[in-house]
């Protein structure tokens, strides 16, 4: 039986769950157990604290692992060094270092996108700072789409229509303040002649294409061969955000009016990510694809309990499989078909 270390965190949480007991509990690892062992895994759960006292012990193991959307993102940090050592160690960590990296970090999401084939026709341009912007910005084209590196649900997503209104959303949204830090930045170029201040708007953001007359995009979650897939209205008062729309006002599975080739491009991109799962906001403007942005690591999961069923792929079609599977069960699957 091949044996699985799985890493929870400080609150022995793992993984993400929708209508979990209690809230924000994360996946059942009773059930998990239960689902990994019916396929031969034997899976068993440690803090991720636990492993720092000897990282070597896991050189070679099976590491999965939970992220963290903590206020502030301090523990999901704490994550990311644990990942990236175990990682150089020689633990085989599921999804690699690099999927950590970019949950909750849209501006390393986007640089990996850019790596994707099927998504290089959306541009985007990343930045540090207003600063960095300036520098660039007769390559923008208007309108644009705003995002910040953080934010899920639609948070942080604003249209822009001119330089203007985007200069003015990004001082709004990119300020850090430190009135003590900065006075004493502002002594320094009195002081020391031809020294530049800090930019005080420098948290990172992407500017992304804007791509018009959309009135929906599909949620696909895509658990090894097993996709899940819900149709986002975008709704009056919402602006351009189809996500965050609420889970009772989409259309899941047959019913989301999915394009000829939607799985087929989505499936593709899951495949070049080499990773088990995968949550991908597709768009569709009547000609292309777009990949708007994707998580392989604590995605929401709300699609599989909404959804009656999942696709998969059968010859050269995608059959819908009518079948009410637990979010721990379509994980565990996952793993295995990852391993496999």
């Amino acid at each position: 039986m091949t044996k699985i270390i799985a890493l929870t965190d400080y609150k022995n949480k793992f993984g993400s769950k929708h209508f979990d007991r209690p809230y924000r509990s994360g996946m059942d690892k009773e059930k998990l157990k239960k689902y990994f062992n019916e396929l031969a895994l034997e899976i068993e759960f440690h803090k991720l604290h636990e492993v720092t006292s000897n990282l070597n012990i896991l050189k070679g193991q099976f590491v999965l692992y939970t992220s963290s959307e903590d206020i502030g993102y301090y523990y999901k940090s704490f994550i990311e060094d644990i990942i990236l050592i175990l990682e150089t160690v020689g633990a085989k960590t599921i999804p690699s270092y690099k999927h950590l990296r970019a949950n909750n970090n849209k501006v390393f999401m986007e640089l990996m996108r850019q790596e994707i084939k099927e998504s290089e026709q959306l541009s985007a341009f990343s930045f540090g700072s207003l600063n960095d912007f300036l520098s660039f910005r007769n390559n923008i084209s208007y309108p644009c789409v705003f995002k910040t590196a953080e934010g899920a649900s639609g948070t942080g997503v604003f249209l822009a229509n001119t330089e203007e209104e985007l200069i003015k959303i990004i001082k709004k949204n990119n300020k850090v303040s430190n009135p003590k830090e900065n006075l004493k930045d502002y002594l320094r170029s009195k002081k020391h002649k031809g020294y530049l201040k800090e930019d005080i708007y420098r948290r990172k953001f992407i500017v992304q294409q804007f791509i018009p007359n959309l009135k929906n995009d599909w949620k696909l979650y895509i658990f090894g061969d097993m996709l899940y897939v819900f149709n986002r209205p975008i709704q009056k008062g919402r602006g351009i955000k189809a996500s965050g729309g609420g889970y009772d006002n989409y259309l899941y599975g047959p019913n989301a009016n999915t394009p000829e080739g939607l799985f087929e491009f989505a499936y593709m991109f899951f495949l070049k990510l080499n990773v088990p799962h995968v949550s991908l906001d597709v768009a569709y403007d009547g000609k292309q694809f777009y990949i708007i942005e994707f998580q392989s690591v604590y995605f929401g999961t709300a699609g599989i309990p909404y959804s009656n069923g999942y696709y998969k792929k059968t010859g050269s079609n995608w059959l819908f499989v009518n079948d009410k599977l637990e979010i721990e069960n379509v994980y565990a699957k996952s793993i295995n078909w990852f391993l496999k």
